[in-house]
């Protein structure tokens, strides 16, 4: 019943003061976990799936496992695909069944970056596909991404009015200083710019990098009432531990299913908090089916 572009659910959470979390799965039993939380906390909530998960996994079973999940359950989940970089990726996940995007030109030159990025709009609108777009640069590694400290490149407000209405994007994600994967030493964010952001834009704004920041950092950015929060970092740890405490705790036991299960549970949890903590629990409504 819950398949869903992004674009009410990231206007519904700007509007309510809310974070709609994005999880980065990487499997079906991640997929499931994530979509079995927002059921149980009644929330809504986004599927990610990286560039290298569709490759690894292909354009047709992807689609298809959420829509069913999303089937099952009252609560609206969409489903995009994170950093966009390669055209044909793009433009295949258009094709077969995402129901949302993102276009990642961050590191191309502005003018660039607003060429790529209202091409795929006019393409994904077409078929009722939202996109969203990212300018500034965000440091750290996750998977195909990798930006160093002398790359990042914080976000403009003005530049962001300017992008989102020369490009159409339905939301945009800016660079605060968060960054991907684990953060090391002390944590620099720049508040001021986003509260700058949110003041001059009426569109929603996207936060990436959320993955293992400090609890008093996650919640003033949350305070600030940006749409969309990302979580992909911590899901591959708790991922990879379950299966490694599994492990070591059964030495003698070949049990792939009861493995399966602790990282099920594990996930669950660990997304269950942060919809918590992004304040989208009892924020589901009923919606129908677009895809």
């Amino acid at each position: 019943m819950g398949y869903i572009n992004t674009r009410d659910m990231l206007i519904r959470a700007r509007k309510e003061k809310y974070v709609v979390g994005a999880f980065n799965i990487v499997d079906y039993s991640t997929m499931a976990a994530v979509v079995g939380s927002a059921k149980e906390k009644k929330s809504p909530v986004i599927i990610q799936t990286s560039q290298k998960t569709v490759l690894q996994f292909g354009y047709k079973i992807l689609p298809l496992m959420v829509k069913s999940l999303a089937q099952e359950v009252e609560v609206p989940v969409a489903m995009i695909l994170d950093h966009g970089t390669d055209i044909e990726v793009i433009k295949n996940c258009i094709n077969y069944g995402w129901s949302s995007v993102m276009v990642d030109g961050s590191s191309k030159p502005f003018e660039e970056n607003i060429r790529m990025t209202r091409t795929i709009v006019e393409l994904a609108h077409e078929k009722n596909i939202t996109v969203e777009g990212e300018l500034g640069h965000i440091g750290g590694v996750e998977e195909h991404i990798n930006v160093s400290e002398d790359k990042v490149l914080l976000t403009d407000p003005h530049k962001a009015v300017e992008f989102q209405k020369r490009t159409g994007v339905d939301s945009l994600a800016v660079a605060i200083g968060t960054k991907h994967g684990l953060y090391k030493g002390e944590v620099v964010l720049d508040f001021e710019r986003l509260e700058r952001i949110m003041e001059i834009t009426d569109f929603p704004i996207i936060i990436h990098g959320c993955s293992d920041l400090p609890e008093a950092d996650l919640k003033k950015i949350i305070s600030y009432g940006p749409s969309k929060m990302n979580i992909s970092t911590e899901i591959k740890h708790v991922y990879l531990d379950s299966f490694k405490k599994y492990l070591n705790e059964n030495e003698m036991e070949y049990e792939p299913i009861k493995a399966i299960k602790l990282v099920f549970d594990n996930i669950k949890n660990l997304v269950k908090g942060y919809i918590d903590k992004f304040g989208s629990s009892q924020k589901a409504w009923s919606t129908l089916l677009i895809h």
